[in-house]
């Protein structure tokens, strides 16, 4: 009983493999791999991949490859083993080149010349601060410290020592041998011994899960309990076939063995269960025959299988998205009743129990059967003859295998399936329990049960006897009868119809209304309807936008996703779940939520989107395809994903060069900034991204600072910055993950630009210097000029002013004698007299006034009146002199030039008047303008002017002189002297002076 027990569980386990299919992805050379022959695979302490190869060592990260071969330093490209110690140093063992230890920037590589037992080594094991070599002739040991090489006696033995497996267990190391058995490494002394632990032959493999010890022979696996081994208590389970060359274990404790059988084409990868290898390659889409190793990723539920001939296999081992092949049968339609689900395919109809077993399936030849023995029943009925259903005749000719299903509507208890050959009803246990004769492409009920039976080019039936076929027709030529209808969905008490031309059409109160017809909304082509939690419709067009409506009370369009989010151009299936829309397209499945779009494409699982049909069963999403179905998990796909954790620079070239490999440690640069000049500034940059399952879904943009716009999105990991100006740039790299539906902003590195040196701060620093010196040098040179040119200008018109002066004084000098002499001549001896006394005093004022350059008008004019009186008394005191001052002149503080104004009143008594005036006067008068120049005017009512030659050069005489005086002392007044004369009317003269 208890065998046949294992025997079906057997079975069903091996009936399920093959019935389910977990795509893989396949990494070959044409990735970058540099070898399709992989030897080895490691996951290094940050679940890094590297994989050992027949040409070199790679290092993958996110789907990209980093490649290090003998050009690099490695001891040999033939790399068959790798593994990290405990400082973080990886090891690659190479048959034939020893053993290369990498610190992130320089490789050592160990010999036999090193100590080394043999140069072609199959595995390195670390243990504490120590890294087991198993060569070809034995086991050496290695310090990580130091590098020194120990090498213990090896036991006698007959064939190579072929040191293939290394384990620990309870604190010691043990190693099996191909051609010797399981030995242990006793270092309980000062050197280490070798210690037989069980002789025998062929071990290939070890893989120790707890206690549980698996041995791999040639052809099939030993098991043993390794406590009881190291007790002496050898007892071995046989089971198995092939030669496993790996074990790895995953944390759901499935053990996986990675197989070739060398000589046999037995090879592949197995799961161990209950003492039994099953081959489950083609359940995880492993086409190789000849596997070398298997690691498993727990972070990201991950497994790796490297193979001799194609390269490597990720397996996502999480079970978000399973394929089941279904016997490559097309989907057409999913339904489900309690825990069941009702497939229709194009073979029938199939019933699934709760485990996803079949229960049940409908061939088509039992619909064929169903429908000849309605038509047996119907005498009036040939074989021949068809029965018109206003759409398409239906032809009772048409055999089983060539019956086409269009889909299966649920009412009820029953599902009501669509056919070329009619519509047919089944019950919940699979069984046909009516058919009608009607060939209908939609089909459907209403909110109270009727029947609607869309006919393409002839209008509507809505049935309400199906069964006795009595109907109400709605004709075509009503512009609410629906037209082309490709979906119907009841939703509260609505009927809703989707047209593909004619957009949406309601049933309600037992009538038809298009809401393109009445205006309510004028979207015309629709091709998926579903509802959300609320209750809102969802809409989509084939080629169009994605519609959220709230249709309970009054039509609202609640929301619109444009076609120009989604990726894909066809939408091919529409379904919600909680808040979430799942929007198909030949691309993937667009997740949509609060204006976020993720996208679930190939690289999740989902390697077929040419999805035929959908449906939500619990948690779980179902799609329909043309080879089978995927089941995909929702609570694992809508659960926060993991994104992209840190960017680092994996390679940089400025101007078209690589730099130096000293700025990388671990294939990353080793700094926060780049540093160069002005001459190299053209920039390419590869950088990698972290911690994120998904690559594909990345896209990329950058800004050089923070007030700069982004650049476009790309898909691409590198970057190229041409001619940079010089100066300070902050790289920085948006990463919008299509998968997590999330965007992290990273800063990169600065790069800094250094100018041309005379750009720099301190040449131009210098140079301001140097040009303000040489400015304050010329303006204080120009200024010394300057001070010099006014001193000599003014000692010129100060020497000008004195020889005026000089001429003015004698002149008047001249004049006055010839007054004194007139008195003289006409025996006045007492005007002489008092002449003399006046002339005398005004000699002493002309002395005194002499020797300054200006005077104020106060003493200007007390001159005036002591020489106006001198020379009045020619006139015997005829002259009336008057004085007009303003009252805003200050006589004792504006200053005007000395003598100024004497030889303009000299001319008014040299020839203004004659002994025949009648009232000569004489008027000065001073005054303020406007300008803020003070205006002094000399007015007499003479008789002007004549035109003789000797008053002409008198008068230019006195002017000129004045004029020289007043230029050298004011140069800003162009005509400083106004003369204005009219005959026999008198004479003023203006005098403008700046105060």
């Amino acid at each position: 009983m208890r065998l046949l027990i294992k025997f079906w569980l057997f079975f069903w386990f091996a009936n399920s493999v093959t019935a389910q299919y977990f795509p893989s992805k396949n990494y070959s050379t044409t990735d970058g791999l540099p070898n399709n022959a992989v030897r080895s695979l490691f996951l290094d302490s940050k679940n890094v991949l590297w994989i050992g190869t027949e040409n070199g060592v790679s290092r993958m990260e996110n789907g990209s490859f980093f490649n290090i071969s003998e050009s690099d330093g490695l001891g040999h490209n033939s790399c068959w083993d790798i593994s990290q110690d405990s400082n973080g140093n990886m090891w690659f063992a190479s048959y034939g080149g020893g053993v290369s230890k990498f610190d992130g920037k320089k490789i050592t590589v160990f010999t036999t010349r090193d100590g080394l037992l043999a140069d072609k080594t199959r595995r390195v094991f670390p243990y504490k601060n120590k890294m087991y070599v198993g060569t070809e002739q034995g086991v050496s040991i290695i310090d990580i410290n130091t590098n020194k090489v120990f090498t213990p006696k090896v036991p006698d033995h007959k064939e190579d020592f072929i040191s293939r497996s290394f384990i620990e267990y309870k604190g010691e190391v043990y190693f099996s041998t191909i051609f010797e058995g399981l030995f242990k490494i006793d270092e309980s002394k000062e050197k280490p011994v070798i210690v037989p632990v069980l002789l025998h032959t062929k071990n290939y493999a070890l893989g120790l899960f707890g206690t549980t010890l698996y041995s791999a022979n040639e052809g099939f696996i030993n098991k043993y309990d390794i406590a009881d081994l190291l007790k002496n208590k050898v007892s071995t389970t046989v089971f198995g076939k092939s030669m496993v060359w790996e074990f790895a274990k995953d944390k759901r404790n499935t053990v996986f063995a990675a197989a070739w059988g060398v000589y046999t084409p037995d090879g592949g990868l197995y799961q161990i269960l209950n003492d039994k290898m099953i081959d489950i390659s083609a359940f995880y889409g492993i086409d190789s025959k000849v596997l070398l190793n298997v690691v498993y990723d727990k972070s990201k539920d991950i497994l790796y299988v490297g193979s001799n001939d194609k390269g490597i296999y990720q397996i996502r081992l999480d079970k978000m998205i399973d394929f089941n092949l279904f016997d490559n049968k097309a989907i057409i339609d999913f339904e489900s009743f309690g825990s069941q689900k009702y497939i229709l395919h194009n073979k029938g109809f199939t019933i699934l129990n709760k485990e996803n077993n079949v229960l049940k399936t409908l061939s088509c030849e039992d619909f064929k059967n169903v429908e000849e023995a309605y038509i047996r029943k119907k005498t009036n009925i040939s074989s021949k003859q068809g029965i018109e259903s206003r759409d398409f005749e239906l032809n009772f000719n048409i055999p089983a295998d060539e019956i086409e299903f269009y889909e299966v509507v649920k009412h009820k208890k029953s599902f009501w399936i669509g056919s070329n050959i009619g519509i047919f009803e089944v019950n919940i246990e699979g069984r046909i329990i009516a058919y009608i004769p009607k060939h209908s492409l939609k089909i459907g009920f209403t909110t109270d049960g009727k029947f609607i039976e869309t006919i393409t080019y002839a209008g509507t039936r809505v049935y309400d006897d199906l069964y006795n076929l009595k109907s109400k027709h709605y004709s075509k030529f009503k512009k609410n009868t629906p037209q082309y209808i490709v979906k119907i969905l009841n939703n509260r008490d609505k009927t809703y119809l989707l047209s593909v031309f004619n957009g949406l059409y309601v049933y309600y109160n037992n009538e038809f209304q298009s809401y393109l017809a009445d205006g309510i909304w004028k979207e015309k082509k629709f091709k998926h309807i579903t509802t959300n939690n609320k209750g809102q419709l969802i809409l989509a067009a084939e080629f169009g936008n994605v519609f959220i409506v709230d249709d309970t009370k009054k039509f609202k369009i609640l929301k619109t996703i444009s076609k120009n989010e989604l990726a894909g151009n066809t939408i091919l299936f529409l379904e919600a779940y909680q808040d979430y829309i799942f929007i198909g397209t030949e691309m993937g499945i667009n997740i949509y939520q609060n204006g976020k779009i993720r996208l679930i494409d190939k690289e999740q699982g989902l390697k077929d989107a040419a999805v035929t049909t959908s449906q939500i069963f619990g948690n779980q999403l179902w799609l329909g395809t043309k080879k089978g179905f995927y089941k995909i998990d929702l609570e694992k796909i809508l659960k926060d994903q993991i994104t992209v954790s840190s960017l680092k620079i994996s390679k940089i070239e400025i101007n078209g060069i690589s730099i130096d490999k000293s700025n990388y440690k671990g294939f990353e640069y080793n700094s926060k900034s780049i540093n160069s000049d002005y001459k190299h500034n053209s920039f390419s940059i590869n950088f990698i991204p972290k911690g994120h399952p998904f690559p594909n879904k990345l896209k990329f943009r950058y800004r050089l600072n923070t007030t700069d716009r982004w650049s476009p999105y790309s898909d691409k990991n590198n970057l190229f910055l041409s001619y940079l100006p010089s100066g300070k740039y902050l790289l920085e790299i948006e990463v919008y993950d299509s998968n997590a539906g999330k965007s992290t902003l990273f800063k990169l590195v600065y790069i800094n630009i250094a100018p041309p040196f005379w750009l720099t701060w301190w040449f131009i620093t210098l140079s301001i210097l140097l040009l303000m010196i040489l400015a304050y040098y010329f303006i204080a040179q120009n200024k010394k000029k300057a001070k010099e040119k006014a001193l000599a200008q003014k000692r010129i018109a100060e020497t000008k002013l004195e020889a005026l002066l000089s001429q003015m004084n004698p002149h008047f000098t001249f004049n006055a004698m010839n007054a004194i002499q007139h008195f003289v001549i006409s025996n006045d001896v007492d005007n002489s007299l008092l002449y003399i006394s006046n002339f005398a005093k005004l000699m002493r004022k002309t002395l005194e006034n002499s020797s300054k350059q200006t005077i104020t008008i106060e003493e200007e004019l007390e001159y005036l009146r002591l020489y106006i009186s001198i020379e009045n008394m020619r006139f015997e005191d005829r002259i009336d002199f008057k004085l007009d001052i303003a009252p805003e002149v200050d006589l004792s503080f504006y200053e005007i030039p000395t003598m100024l104004l004497q030889p303009f009143v000299e001319n008014v008594f040299m020839h203004a008047f004659d002994e025949s005036h009648p009232n000569p006067t004489l008027i000065i008068s001073f005054q303020i303008s406007e300008e803020h120049i003070l205006e002094c005017r000399i007015i007499d009512n003479g008789k002007g002017f004549t035109t003789g030659n000797a008053q002409k050069t008198h008068q230019s005489k006195g002017i000129q002189l004045a004029r020289e005086r007043l230029a050298l002392l004011q140069e800003t007044i162009a005509d400083p002297i106004i003369i204005k004369q009219t005959k026999n009317e008198g004479t003023t003269i203006t005098i403008l002076l700046m105060v």
